[in-house]
């Protein structure tokens, strides 16, 4: 059996949405810890920032994001105007590396592509106010951020979180800078557009993800997902490239550092 990999980055996962679903966080957080594992925990709503800064301060190999994702459009948290002003008061008071994860989302409707819109501009302006990269959510919405590119200049570097789209929004996130992070689905068979992609767009911007705990990569795809099966997207990710795998794990890496600015 291969020794785990060690230096893995994991730039998108949901530590509280796998403490809902069982996972023993603490043992997680060590595993990652032996194996010199670095990622980004992402927040989902406006309220949770105080909370994740709470609970993962004693880990500084756990960096932190913080966005309202389109779902906040249907307003079971309260109106746009107010997850707003608490997203703001809780960015205020606690760090974090990158506004997200934000975007747009035609698959589920949730408060309409109106709404789903001005949220994302709010945030984009709240982006630009504190000199913060973005982390986007795309679902089915192509058309959307292929305008958003080309009309809005981003002076930080940002991700576009779980990339699932076409090759003309790939190399216009590219040329705008942004990195393309995969996840799991990078491993099905099925997805031979993405893969292309993957082998295609420059190597210095990708970054890869489990966004634990969904979308578990082959050969664990159904069950819930962990940072810890981020080997299995490596191992794939360096086939594609064409690259041995520690030279992989370097550049990803590499990659990561400078999104943080390291």
């Amino acid at each position: 059996m291969n020794e785990y990999p060690k230096h893995l980055i994991d730039s998108h996962f949901h530590l509280l949405s796998m403490k809902r679903k069982g996972f023993n966080l603490p043992d997680i957080l060590f595993a990652m810890q032996q194996v010199d594992m670095q990622g980004i925990d992402v927040g989902l709503d406006a309220k949770d920032l105080g909370q994740r800064s709470e609970l993962f301060k004693e880990y500084p190999f756990i960096r932190l994001a913080s966005g309202i994702g389109p779902w906040g459009t249907d307003e079971s948290e309260g109106s746009l105007d107010k997850q707003i002003r608490e997203l703001e008061l809780q960015l205020a008071t606690y760090e974090v590396v990158a506004i997200g994860e934000i975007g747009l989302d035609n698959y589920h409707t949730y408060g309409g592509a109106e709404k789903q819109e001005r949220l994302l501009e709010a945030q984009l302006d709240i982006a630009k106010n504190l000199n913060k990269p973005v982390i986007f959510h795309n679902r089915e919405a192509d058309e959307q951020f292929i305008t958003l590119f080309n009309r809005r200049i981003f002076s930080t570097r940002g991700i576009m979180h779980c990339f699932q789209g076409s090759k003309e929004l790939a190399f216009l996130a590219v040329d705008k800078g942004f990195y393309l992070s995969f996840a799991g689905p990078l491993t099905y068979k099925a997805n031979q557009q993405m893969q292309y992609i993957f082998a295609h767009i420059p190597v210095e911007h990708i970054l890869l993800e489990t966004d634990s705990p969904y979308l578990s990569p082959v050969p664990v795809r159904g069950k819930p997902n962990s940072p810890l099966n981020m080997e299995h997207i490596y191992r794939v990710g360096a086939l594609l490239r064409g690259m041995e795998l520690d030279a992989f794990i370097d550049q990803i890496r590499k990659n990561y550092n400078q999104f943080l600015g390291l």
